[in-house]
């Protein structure tokens, strides 16, 4: 075990040891974590924070694994999943996720109760917590508007109401601080389970569109004024290929794994990121979330 780190102090929480990122992110690549944790309630999950935080070991938290390309070498250290924290209710008006939910079965969950107002998410591959964490979205809509507090833990139990989260364009104040989200409260509005169905159908429809293939979905944040696949594809770089990565033909945002490896793809995001500066004067800013260590040297 690398880091002599034994976590028998967690023996009674369910654990993988070499850990395959590959097989636990949208990108399917990268080399395995040490160990994964997956708590199955939030009482375990603070648990497992306390414990690696105590222990100085290095960790990250997993939801599906959407925005994330991990490294071929691997992570020397822990992965702490949130996919068996996934209770949902509903009291008057607020529907109160834990952060493993996925967007799916939340939508399924308003679909058969009957509310309204989050169809937009549909089709995204993540979990609540982790849309919460960086306040994703579609459609220029986006979690934060919707969000009435999340509960975290951050040494201590904390529940942060909407307007101190500091929601902003990929950005939360989660993303400032180490921190494990536990759960999150949403608005949400009474309506026919039909009208909500048929929402939904209309999104995925629209997201239909999107290129297919293994990708983390749009690789740079938009920057100001302006589109980040739009200053891509006016650089030529449409349909260009690195190893087994390529820019998506269809959304140049959009960097697919077509077998390839981790250091193919970022080797592809770096060239794309250099050459638009190059060309455009714009540095543009990943959104992908890199884990493990990357040759920061490209061709």
């Amino acid at each position: 075990m690398r880091g002599g780190f034994s976590g028998d102090e967690l023996g009674d929480i369910r654990q993988e040891r070499n850990f395959d990122l590959s097989q636990n992110t949208t990108y399917g690549a990268g080399g395995n974590a040490d160990i994964a944790y997956f708590p199955q309630s939030e009482e375990e999950a603070v648990k497992v924070f306390e414990s690696l935080i105590n222990q100085n070991r290095k960790f990250f938290v997993l939801g599906r694994g959407s925005d994330i390309l991990a490294s071929d070498k691997g992570f020397d250290g822990c992965v702490i999943s949130t996919k068996y924290l996934k209770s949902i209710s509903y009291n008057g008006g607020v529907l109160t996720a834990q952060s493993g939910v996925t967007v799916a079965s939340l939508l399924e969950f308003c679909k058969n109760f009957g509310l309204g107002g989050l169809e937009f998410l549909a089709g995204i591959p993540a979990t609540v917590g982790g849309l919460a964490f960086m306040n994703g979205g579609a459609l220029n809509s986006y979690i934060g508007d919707k969000i009435v507090s999340v509960t975290l833990y951050d040494g201590k139990l904390r529940k942060i109401p909407q307007k101190l989260c500091d929601f902003g364009y990929k950005h939360s104040t989660m993303r400032n601080i180490n921190c494990l989200i536990l759960s999150v409260e949403l608005k949400v509005e009474q309506c026919e389970s039909q009208k909500v169905a048929s929402k939904i159908k209309k999104v995925l429809k629209l997201r239909s569109k999107q290129p297919k293939g293994r990708s983390c979905g749009c690789v740079f944040k938009n920057p100001r004024g302006g589109y980040a696949g739009k200053l891509i594809e006016e650089c030529g770089l449409k349909g260009y290929k690195f190893g087994g990565a390529q820019v998506s033909e269809k959304h140049a945002n959009f960097i697919i794994n077509n077998n390839g490896s981790s250091d193919d793809i970022f080797r592809l995001i770096s060239f794309v990121k250099r050459r638009v500066y190059e060309i455009k004067g714009v540095l543009l800013e990943e959104e992908v979330v890199y884990i493990g260590d990357f040759n920061e040297t490209y061709g």
